[in-house]
């Protein structure tokens, strides 16, 4: 291990324990999805969404916008830092801006891990949602590779919006990102032409590869493809702002 590349470790860890400590994020990335997941799924009657049972269809969608908050809040920490200026502090130090990155995204990843953990749990104990341990692990680890353009979403916001007006601007995109991926209400109850939109849209196949992997089978290309073209469009706006922001300072 490189030296640059263990100071990026030991920073990702303090960075865990600091946001491990933050009552927002065990609000909106713990709280918030397993209440929801709670009402949501409270009377089911047997019914069926998406080829799955109810309360499984809905615990993924709760999952994914648990950690879907946990990863997209990879952003705001970032333009909170360029605010006061803590990030070219960094610089000056052997933590290089790719590192710094790097280290930010990771640590999103690490706090979207318990999201879904914690909602999966309460899938099998409170709805009895029963799978494999393999089947458990597959979906939870699809729904978290299926983040990655999000990831790159919420970098490209950190470095293209003042820092100044990035909680509200992020706010309102998490809110949509959460609406139009069907975490909130299910794309089947969508007009024909809304739902094809969504389909478009990274953020239903990112629940959607958890959902896949519950019922035995993979994404399928549509769904791989749609992840994939996001995940390399966005990482590359989002390299260009970083790459703009150390050439401004």
């Amino acid at each position: 291990m490189t030296g640059e590349t263990a100071i990026a470790v030991n920073y990702t860890r303090s960075e865990v324990r600091r946001v491990l400590h933050n009552p927002r994020f065990l609000l909106f990335s713990i709280g918030l999805p397993l209440l929801l997941f709670g009402a949501f799924s409270s009377a089911t009657n047997g019914d069926t969404l998406g080829g799955l049972q109810v309360a499984p269809y809905i615990m993924v969608s709760m999952a994914t916008f648990g950690a879907m908050s946990a990863v997209f809040s990879t952003g705001g920490r970032i333009a909170m830092e360029r605010s006061t200026g803590w990030n070219r502090q960094l610089r000056l130090t052997a933590l290089g801006g790719p590192h710094y990155v790097l280290s930010k995204v990771a640590t999103g990843y690490a706090m979207a891990v318990p999201a879904v953990i914690v909602v999966f749990i309460a899938g099998a104990e409170l709805r009895h949602i029963h799978l494999s341990a393999g089947r458990w692990l597959l979906a939870g680890v699809s729904v978290l590779l299926a983040l990655l353009p999000i990831a790159a979403f919420g970098i490209f916001l950190a470095y293209a919006i003042n820092p100044e007006n990035m909680q509200a601007v992020t706010g309102g995109v998490y809110t949509l990102m959460s609406l139009a991926g069907g975490l909130w209400i299910p794309i089947e109850n969508f007009p024909g032409w809304l739902a094809d939109i969504v389909k478009a849209l990274p953020m239903y196949w990112s629940a959607g590869a958890g959902r896949a992997a519950i019922e035995g089978h993979w994404l399928g290309w549509r769904g791989l493809f749609t992840l994939a073209a996001w995940t390399v469009v966005l990482g590359w706006i989002a390299a260009r702002a970083f790459q703009r922001d150390q050439l401004r300072t």
